[in-house]
């Protein structure tokens, strides 16, 4: 029996954090099958195993699986909540020689206390309210939370007023798949148990937002993620030759000067201004020493978005790769021309900006191809290396586009790269929405009576959550424009477009307060994670019956 108390879930965090269900490894089976196991032996689910469920991840290939769970209310009852969370982590390697101890929290905090630890850190491990280790705070503690709750409603189904859901999915510090190959799954469900999706709760912690910000929060959307890429194209010749090309280095380095934490590009919700656009990775693309000016480069960014389009986004990348290319041929002129003052010599540079989506790449190559694209494609892709991370394959199949691209000119090729997270917002536009609203007003009145808890509610939550994919609220030609200018879409990477269209869930974050995740000083808040948490997340449960 999992009880939800302090102890019981305090018990069962330090049993789920023991298992490493680091990302992309075979831990996260282990994982998925304790957390079924757990599950499997209450009462409720021994009666009823059908209401228990492993999901598996369409194509995946470690055949990772969610864990579904209900307990349903009564016959004729459809509307259902949904608690959700991923129960995998990033993995362990910055906490260095404690490594071995890092998924045993009450070791690795008795033995952090002899090493030297940031300030704010050796406070919160002295004060004896805080548990260190890999996963307590993201998002094993949550995930016992829930559990818990479930444990507690499968006790006396017939006293609820809705169905109880319980998803728990793998990869959300990757690419997500977990989640998004369970969005069909729900989809499916709701017409093969009958169910009525009215809100999804995830406890991912909710930590301070900036240092000394000792503030709780409740989050009543989730901020969205698009990467946008920028192929280069430059122009090779020896470097003693220099002026006779078009170095891709020096277009990715002006590229870099305008997006680089540029608040033009930065989106904004109210007064609330999100971080400005970040490069994940800039290089060039040659794998071998030559004296050759390099003729190809690739640039990524990271974005977050709370209300700018995939439309927009794109048509604001192409205007900054154009902006780019200008200032790499005003560069390039103003060299020239001192070049040619000491030299003697007259120098002309040709190169005029060119910037296209990786769509119109893909249509050009395909009115010129000579045989099935489509298929070549599908196989360039199977002959990629199965460990190449998901970017570097798309970005592998740009390339090699570009090579049956008709023409030879200097370019910029502006698409997206994988992942994708939608934002989802509350705007109070439906019944469920006002429902949701309804509750989080209740949570905050419980939380002030009840505990002397000033709560902040909050309309994103700024870090990325599988959130996302409980629904797309946008024209669907958005997500088109994302799907045709990302490389291998379908292949490396997709989003199950019908299904999101589909799902339109509400969603929530009520979570535990921890500090310093993916950090080797990441912790968890235990008083008020244990405490307080668990009893809030049943007021938003309680109050959306």
């Amino acid at each position: 029996m999992i009880e939800n108390s302090r102890e019981g879930i305090f018990k069962l965090m330090l049993e789920l954090v023991s298992i490493p269900s680091i990302s992309e490894t075979t831990g996260e089976l282990e994982m998925a099958g304790l957390i079924y196991r757990k599950l499997a032996e209450l009462p409720y689910f021994k009666e009823n195993p059908e209401h228990l469920k492993l999901l598996p991840v369409k194509n995946d290939p470690l055949g990772r699986q969610a864990v579904f769970a209900v307990v349903k209310a009564g016959s004729g009852v459809s509307r259902t909540v949904i608690l959700t969370g991923h129960y995998d982590v990033v993995d362990a390697e910055g906490c260095g020689a404690l490594k071995p101890y890092a998924f045993d929290p009450l070791e690795y905090t008795r033995r952090l206390s002899f090493e030297e630890l940031p300030e704010d850190a050796r406070k919160d491990l002295e004060s004896g309210n805080y548990i260190f280790g890999r996963g307590v705070s993201d998002m094993k503690c949550g995930i016992a939370i829930e559990m818990a709750l479930l444990s507690e409603a499968s006790c006396n189904p017939a006293g609820l007023k809705i169905n109880l859901a319980f998803l728990a999915v793998p990869d959300e510090e990757n690419n997500s798949a977990g989640m998004r190959g369970a969005v069909s799954h729900l989809v499916d469900l709701q017409k093969e148990m009958g169910l009525e999706y009215i809100a999804a709760i995830n406890c991912e912690p909710s930590g301070p937002g900036v240092p000394d910000d000792e503030s709780r929060y409740i989050f009543t959307g989730t901020v969205g993620k698009i990467m946008p890429l920028f192929y280069m194209v430059g122009k090779e010749t020896h470097v003693g030759e220099y002026f006779e090309g078009l170095n891709a280095n020096l277009l990715a380095s002006c590229l870099n000067l305008v997006l680089e934490a540029n608040p033009d590009f930065a989106d904004a919700h109210g007064r609330e201004v999100f971080p400005p656009p970040a490069c994940l990775k800039l290089k060039d693309l040659r794998d071998a020493y030559y004296v050759t000016l390099p003729e190809r480069a690739v640039a990524y960014y990271n974005m977050l978005i709370t209300s700018t389009t995939p439309s927009r986004v794109l048509e604001d990348m192409k205007k900054a790769a154009e902006e780019a290319f200008s200032m790499a041929i005003a560069h390039l002129k103003k060299a020239a021309e001192a070049y040619s003052q000491k030299t003697g010599k007259t120098i002309e540079i040709p190169w005029h900006p060119k910037v296209i989506t990786y769509k119109e790449l893909v249509e050009e190559v395909r009115r010129n191809f000579p045989g099935n694209m489509s298929e070549y494609v599908k196989q360039y892709i199977e002959s990629l290396p199965d460990g190449l991370d998901a970017r570097d394959k798309a970005i592998s199949l740009a390339g090699e586009l570009m090579k049956h691209y008709p023409h030879r000119s200097p370019m910029i090729v502006v698409g997206f790269l994988p992942p994708y997270y939608p934002h989802r917002a509350n705007g109070g536009l439906s019944e469920k929405e006002r429902n949701v609203l309804k509750a989080v007003d209740e949570v905050v009145s419980t939380a002030s009576r009840d505990y002397g808890i000033d709560m902040k509610v909050m309309d994103y939550f700024a870090g990325i959550t599988d959130l996302s994919y409980f629904g797309f609220r946008g024209r669907p030609e958005e997500l088109g424009t994302v799907s045709d200018n990302m490389p291998g879409w379908g292949y490396i990477y997709d989003l199950p477009l019908d299904g999101l269209l589909r799902l339109d869930i509400p969603v929530l974050n009520i979570g535990p307060s921890g500090r310093d995740d993916h950090k080797y000083t990441e912790r968890l808040e235990l008083d008020y994670s244990l405490n307080v948490v668990p009893k809030l997340l049943k007021c938003a449960v309680e109050s959306l019956g």
